[in-house]
């Protein structure tokens, strides 16, 4: 018996672990899934949303209401398959270093955003941009500067925290160089260059998207929004308020892209991600010796972006953030024979997460950019996002751009437009209005997106699912198979067990005990449309072993005191 209870405790143990390390948080149900056209607003991203609750009545949230109700004078709130929204940017690496909390500055904000959402009853997109901003945590980039004067004063006198050159110059350290971008293989990037239409200012170096420093600090912070997020949104299921909310962005513009130089070039840099995703630890410099060719590089920055996106878009799904609601956001508007050419567009996709891209240069038809399109087609044709757009002020160009955009054969989910103040006065009110009004035209041939469901936890060796309904669905499921990998994410080299189960809703396995990733492949109309699932997570139990324990274990069990 003292035998039984210890090796049975011993695997209860083990089960345990494994189901801890496997347990991911129940996301709210999609039960509807309409368009959103979304108005951003950047003017009141620079108000402090953190400030004490008397200001905040009193003077910030009021200039915030003042907006957002001249937006919803200005255009209609929508149907009931697309709908009116608003969102502003959530730059949460740009504010000091801190320990996430409740009380930390960029929960703070996304708590008043969706107070404001709920008492507008207007939806609400989040941007949540750890990428772009990050110039108030020096203390993981000043790598070269121990005493402020090797920093133009510019760049200390544009940040919003009096106290920013005191923590720029205790921040230093050299080892920061691995947390930055380098402009070649043996170089760390300094100040960037950037000129977004307003003239150039200097802003903090790229961060390394690979750099494990880099990577735990913002982890940390994104947890804490979107543990803030879920909290809301499991209550808004209950109130029957989900369509509350549009979808968030994992970063925003992300690419390999920077300007090392004051021509501001914008061109495809990496050199130290790159080479931290390929090198061999004890040789962080390999790539000054292995002569990658320029597709191999072009190839490596696609898959630096892709891994940092499947890695960001699966902490947000793991802690309840369904996938029709995670969009990526990349920036990848050039071709090939540009100087800023790589293509970001195909790392857009990952399995945890919904695509998206800014169209500036081809918002008039995005599915015209060929670079897009093939990535699309290449992907089985999933619902994506214009998750940052303007066509400029003309009435025409919004008309083309929003039937284009909403109403083609492979329509965009969400259109979010850069920014209110740019456009409130424009053709493009017209035009939005026309659209907000409009019945959206489904495609021709479309299949439904897959919900995966399993109402009796991750543990055992059953899983169930079930499809989820989209209006409009007119196309032929042709296949629907269950795609398996050993481990806590899903690998294509790993992958097994593929079974085909069409017109089933559950499975029950036989494999061995461990910890597997699963998720489900629907395709349909010839070939040309295809949805997944966002990958869970099965725990197939330990068993008691049947056979005689060895008996240098007998003795030990039974000479126990």
């Amino acid at each position: 018996m003292r035998r039984f209870f210890f090796v049975g405790s011993v695997f209860f143990l083990l089960n345990f672990v494994l189901t801890a390390l496997a347990t991911q948080a129940r996301a709210f149900t999609i039960t509807s899934d309409p368009q959103y056209i979304v108005m951003n607003f950047s003017e009141i991203n620079e108000l402090n949303w953190a400030a004490p609750e008397e200001e905040w009545q009193s003077t910030i949230k009021p200039k915030i209401l003042n907006q957002l109700r001249q937006l919803k004078t200005a255009l209609p709130p929508g149907t009931i398959n697309r709908k009116l929204a608003w969102s502003t940017l959530q730059e949460y690496m740009n504010t000091p270093m801190d320990a996430p909390s409740t009380d930390s500055y960029y929960v703070k904000k996304i708590r008043r955003i969706l107070e404001i959402t709920e008492e507008e009853n207007l939806p609400v997109f989040l941007p949540l941009n750890g990428f772009q901003w990050w110039d108030e945590m020096p203390e993981l980039y000043n790598w070269w500067d121990p005493d402020g004067t090797h920093t133009p004063a510019i760049f200390f006198n544009r940040q919003r925290t009096k106290d920013f050159k005191q923590r720029f110059i205790a921040g230093y350290n050299p080892n920061n160089q691995w947390n930055v971008e380098w402009q070649n293989f043996t170089t760390p990037m300094k100040l960037n260059y950037r000129n977004w239409g307003g003239g150039g200012f200097r802003l903090a170096p790229p961060p390394n998207l690979v750099s494990p420093t880099y990577q735990t600090v913002q982890k940390g912070r994104l947890s804490a929004i979107v543990t803030e997020l879920v909290t809301v949104l499991n209550r808004w299921q209950q109130e029957g308020k989900s369509e509350l909310f549009a979808g968030i962005t994992i970063g925003t513009e992300i690419s390999l892209n920077a300007s090392a130089t004051p021509k501001d070039e914008f061109e495809p840099y990496g050199y130290r991600s790159m080479q931290d995703l390929l090198c061999p630890q004890n040789q962080p410099t390999c790539g000054t010796t292995t002569h990658w060719k320029q597709s191999d590089l072009e190839r490596y920055r696609e898959a630096v972006v892709q891994t940092y996106l499947n890695d960001f878009t699966r902490l947000a799904s793991r802690m309840g953030i369904p996938k029709q609601r995670i969009y990526t956001h990349v920036w990848s508007e050039s071709e090939p024979g540009d100087p800023r050419y790589t293509n970001y567009a195909n790392a857009a996709f990952t399995l945890y997460s919904r695509p998206g891209m800014s169209f500036y240069g081809h918002a008039e038809n995005p599915l015209s950019f060929s670079l897009w399109e093939n990535a699309l087609t290449k992907n089985g044709n999933p619902s994506w996002g214009a998750v940052e757009y303007s066509a400029g002020t003309s009435e025409e160009s919004w008309k083309k751009g929003l039937t284009n955009t909403l109403d083609s054969q492979t329509p965009a989910k969400v259109l979010v437009i850069y920014n209110w103040t740019q456009h409130k006065d424009t053709g493009a009110i017209p035009a939005l209005t026309t659209e907000l009004n409009k019945i959206p035209v489904e495609p021709l041939c479309a299949i439904p997106e897959v919900l995966p469901m399993d109402p009796n936890g991750m543990v055992g060796s059953e899983i169930h699912w079930q499809l989820f309904p989209n209006q409009g669905t007119s196309g032929t499921i042709e296949s629907l198979k269950l795609h398996m990998s050993p481990g806590l994410t899903p690998t294509k080299t790993s992958e097994q067990a593929i079974e085909s189960v069409l017109g089933k809703t559950s499975a029950t396995l036989s494999i061995p005990s461990g910890v597997y990733s699963w998720y489900l492949e629907l395709s349909g109309c010839n070939g040309t449309r295809k949805t997944t699932s966002e990958p869970r997570t099965l725990v197939v139990p330990m068993l008691l072993p049947e056979t005689p324990l060895p008996f240098w274990v007998e003795f030990i069990l039974t000479h126990q005191r």
